[in-house]
């Protein structure tokens, strides 16, 4: 890993199994961190786990933002928490992201007031990875802002675009927007006007994809509002979880040869669960903040937080956020001009 990379910010008491689990997953992560939380907590948790090399410094702050805390409260009042001084250190430059498994929405909120937004972007958008047959997809927003204009779904395909070819290596990745059929008709008044905007750019748009397709190979990346995506997220994670439920009581209620049949099927099943299973893919990059942040979700142990810290650390390392506000100047810059948007 690069020497050149600032560590990752940890928001050691986020989340619903903090600090052991976070401490844990920063740890067996390898990536370089700085831990904010108590000391008198955090340091004989790293003594247990033989203190190790990647986890660079502790910053000491002992407050919590709660999972119940309205998120402009916990930004004006709760300066000195454990999440917003952990944002702050992005700002002064003293690391290179931030990860939080803790209250989304607090997290979302000071990440955009403390570090500001990138030129072009009124609200930002929480980028998902979705597994798909032969690789990944990015559902952006997935939450982050649920009443967008049109202009807010077409910054949404510009950085989506972005993340999948510098953080995912894909080439001219082809963007869809989320709607209630493929015909360009068909959708909400915001969706048909950003169906028309991307029509006329040069990103690679294939047009609307449906809900059925979240998942599938139809498009690398999937724009949508903040509620819509937020809705058929958890909705695919929710059938996706009764699926993995079926399976697991079916194996468990298999007698005889059937049981035999299915200890053979074992290691298929398992590799089946592992690229259905939320902790493979670490959290969501909220993308339009002048910063690397990523959100885990608030359920991560070890493994899921080892992950999202990855991703923390693959934005900065691919410098991402560069390579964002310079695709949104470049694509607003062309978009002056009234016969071409993109």
């Amino acid at each position: 890993m690069s020497e050149d990379i600032k560590p990752i910010a940890i928001d050691a008491l986020g989340g619903d199994h903090a600090p052991l689990e976070v401490v844990k997953g920063a740890a067996s992560s390898g990536v370089p961190c700085i831990l904010v939380g108590p000391e008198n907590v955090l340091k004989p948790i790293l003594a247990d786990l033989k203190n190790p090399a990647n986890i660079k410094e502790i910053v000491h702050a002992t407050e919590v933002v709660d999972n119940d805390d309205n998120p402009v409260s916990a930004v004006r009042n709760k300066k000195s928490s454990t999440m917003m001084t952990a944002i702050r250190l992005v700002r002064e430059g003293k690391a290179g992201g931030v990860m939080s498994p803790g209250n989304t929405g607090a997290f979302m909120m000071g990440a955009t007031m403390i570090l500001g937004r990138l030129p072009h972007v009124t609200r930002p958008a929480a980028a998902i990875t979705v597994p798909t047959p032969t690789g990944l997809s990015l559902l952006l927003d997935a939450g982050a802002s649920t009443d967008c204009d049109p202009e807010d779904l077409v910054n949404f395909a510009v950085m989506g675009s972005t993340f999948t070819t510098a953080v995912w290596g894909t080439n001219n990745p082809r963007v869809g927007i989320l709607s209630i059929g493929e015909e360009e008709v068909k959708g909400s008044k915001v969706s048909k006007e950003a169906h028309q905007m991307l029509k006329q750019s040069t990103l690679n748009f294939i047009g609307n994809v449906q809900g059925s397709d979240l998942g599938s190979t139809t498009a690398d990346v999937i724009v949508t509002d903040g509620f819509t995506g937020n809705v058929a997220l958890k909705s695919a994670e929710g059938i996706s979880s009764l699926i993995m439920s079926v399976v697991k009581e079916e194996f468990q209620a298999t007698r005889g040869l059937e049981k035999a049949a299915v200890w053979i099927l074992y290691p298929l099943l398992r590799r089946i669960r592992a690229r259905l299973d939320w902790r493979e893919y670490g959290g969501g990059a909220l993308l339009g903040v002048r910063g690397n942040v990523v959100i885990a979700h608030g359920k991560s142990k070890s493994r899921a937080i080892a992950t999202a810290i990855h991703l923390a650390y693959d934005l900065a390392q691919t410098d991402l956020l560069n390579r964002l506000e310079d695709a949104l100047s470049r694509f607003h810059g062309v978009a002056e001009n009234p016969k071409k948007v993109g």
